[in-house]
């Protein structure tokens, strides 16, 4: 019997989190609603009459916050605020780790805050019995007027699975899509909205990705590169992994960093795709390594986590010829794949 070796152990870790899409949001983020979640204790605050500049909670929303003073600093700004709103308040949390309470401000109780942070803490229950439900919920946020709860829906779908995301298109108009894709005051958020434009059915936002996927190639543009592509994989399926390949995997003189959205984008697509797409996805992956042999150890974790040996040989002969090319953590990636792929030769 093979039994896991350490390595493959610790590389599962990296890749239970691979369910994510790490378009819209490339690291692990914890959202306002994980701390409502996770939190000990939810408070509305106001300034502590008997200590100015602090906090004081003024009605418990959730558990117990405990017998110590809430020890944060209430800035000027916020005081200000407060007092033109009498009505008005602080949403903090009181969150424990390793034995150590802290107390959090995550937002203020606006009229419109408060009630969704009641609702999270409502629905958590719900959502773990079924993850889907939670982007669906907060999609229904999305563009929302209020910059917290706007914030906070885009985090919360950003960060969901490709699959999931696919399937809220319809959360918001192609006009309001475009819209925000044309505002660049909100770049950083443009991935999440390519990727719900790509399920347009309108002949005019399907040209609009192709020519924004034709002109980030034209001009070795980065930005948002993967969402482009993911989004012209969608549309156009193996046409366009033939076309971003000739484009990308086939030229020495792509830099990294353009190379490194493209595979993140067949990624994304293999983990969720057809059968047959993450064939054509491992095939256009032996051309990139071919090229590009720098790109090995990123290729192995996607290999790792679709149990495909196609690339072991090709990659084993690169790391025997090249056993200091690679940094620790790849040199990991590397040998795990290795030995996945042999066990399942045997």
């Amino acid at each position: 019997m093979n039994l896991p070796c350490p390595i493959l152990l610790c590389l599962a870790a990296l890749l239970s989190a691979a369910g994510a899409c790490q378009i819209c949001v490339p690291f692990p983020q914890k959202s306002t609603a994980d701390l409502l979640i996770d939190s000990e204790a939810v408070v509305l605050a106001r300034e502590d009459p008997d200590r100015p500049f602090h906090l004081k909670a003024v009605e418990l929303i959730k558990g117990d916050p405990g017998m110590e003073k809430i020890d944060l600093f209430l800035d000027s700004s916020s005081r200000r605020l407060l007092r033109l709103h009498p009505e008005s308040s602080i949403v903090v949390v009181r969150l424990v780790e390793d034995g150590k309470s802290e107390w959090r401000r995550i937002g203020m109780a606006d009229g419109e805050f408060d009630p969704l942070a009641k609702e999270i803490l409502q629905l958590a229950p719900t959502w773990k019995r079924d993850p889907r439900l939670r982007p669906r919920f907060f999609s229904k946020l999305l563009g929302h007027e209020n910059a917290q709860l706007s914030s906070l829906a885009h985090l919360e779908v950003g960060r969901a699975p490709y699959d999931e995301i696919k399937k809220l298109g319809g959360a918001l108009s192609r006009e309001q899509l475009r819209s925000f894709i044309g505002n660049f005051r909100y770049i950083e958020w443009h991935s999440l909205y390519i990727l719900l434009l790509a399920q347009s059915e309108d002949e005019r936002d399907r040209e609009f990705i192709a020519e924004s996927l034709r002109s980030a190639e034209r001009y070795s543009l980065t930005t948002n590169l993967a969402a482009w592509a993911t989004a012209a994989i969608e549309l156009d399926g193996e046409m366009a992994i033939d076309s971003i390949e000739a484009s990308y995997f086939r030229d020495p003189e792509r830099s990294e960093k353009e190379l490194e959205q493209i595979a993140l984008a067949l990624s994304v697509q293999g983990g969720s795709g057809p059968g047959a797409l993450r064939d054509r996805i491992v095939a256009s992956y032996g051309t990139l390594i071919a090229t590009h042999p720098s790109m090995v150890g990123k290729v192995a974790l996607d290999l790792i986590a679709w149990k495909r040996d196609e690339l072991a040989a090709e990659i084993a002969s690169y790391v025997a010829a090249n056993p200091r090319a690679f940094d620790f953590k790849t040199t990991l990636q590397l040998r795990a794949y290795g030995r996945q792929a042999g066990a399942r030769g045997e």
